[in-house]
């Protein structure tokens, strides 16, 4: 629990340190106040501060120049509309994308069943436990899902997997926003119970380091998604 509490502490720093940044106008170049005076702010302690500063650095917001202090690098470019669709309104678009997905995924999956820490399981683990608690709200669990997805391109130790999953935002999970309905609660129960159980094959393959069973999961995982759209296209008529 300990361990937990910590992961929150540092997420909200982080969290607090961008709106730092952008309520104080700090722009590329421009320094960070010291490390003693941010843990006097969010009144938590250095360690805290390290990890946070450390993860908006592997991100490329920050950087830090040795004997110096840590100063706002420029943000990182989004890719443009000719990768990503501009909204997830079209089912031929979301089909495209997931297809996409599974090239960049999957191979996210193995090389985090290489790398994972204990941290990186515990915010899976996290993600997991979020995704239960609103299986039966109407969010779809979109949150808890993308955070899921965006804890495995953590612990491949690669910061370009994390950035891939942020700049895909609302679209690596496009249900919510598609409109996606089911024709009853024990409907939307079920779909939902067969994201978890894919989830939770995914996570145990990658806390097991079983590299190649944790790309054949995350495979099944996204063909799986692809599937539940392309039913979904035929039964609400979403692409039209």
């Amino acid at each position: 629990m300990a361990e937990i509490e910590a992961l929150r502490l540092t997420d909200r720093v982080k969290d607090g340190l961008v709106r730092l940044i952008t309520d104080s106008g700090l722009k590329p170049g421009d320094k960070l106040p010291p490390a003693d005076r941010l843990c006097e702010t969010f009144d938590v302690s250095r360690t805290v501060v390290r990890e946070a500063i450390a993860s908006l650095k592997a991100e490329g917001r920050l950087r830090s120049l040795r004997g110096s202090g840590v100063y706002v690098s420029e943000p990182p470019k989004v890719l443009g509309g000719s990768m990503f669709m501009e909204a997830p309104q079209d089912i031929a678009d979301v089909l495209d994308l997931i297809e996409f997905r599974m090239s960049v995924e999957i191979e996210a999956a193995g090389l985090a069943a290489e790398r994972r820490t204990e941290t990186n399981l515990l915010r899976m683990e996290q993600a997991l436990s979020q995704f239960a608690r609103h299986l039966a709200d109407n969010t779809l669990a979109t949150d808890a899902d993308r955070a899921f997805h965006r804890a495995i391109a953590d612990a491949t130790n690669n910061s370009r997997f994390r950035l891939f999953v942020d700049e895909m935002g609302e679209r690596l999970i496009p249900r919510r926003a598609l409109g996606a309905s089911f024709s009853d609660e024990k409907d939307k129960a079920e779909f939902l119970e067969n994201i978890q159980t894919e989830h939770r094959r995914i996570f145990e393959a990658i806390s097991d380091r079983q590299p190649d069973a944790a790309r054949l999961a995350m495979r099944q995982h996204l063909e799986g998604g692809r599937r539940r759209y392309r039913e979904w296209s035929l039964a609400h008529d979403l692409g039209h």
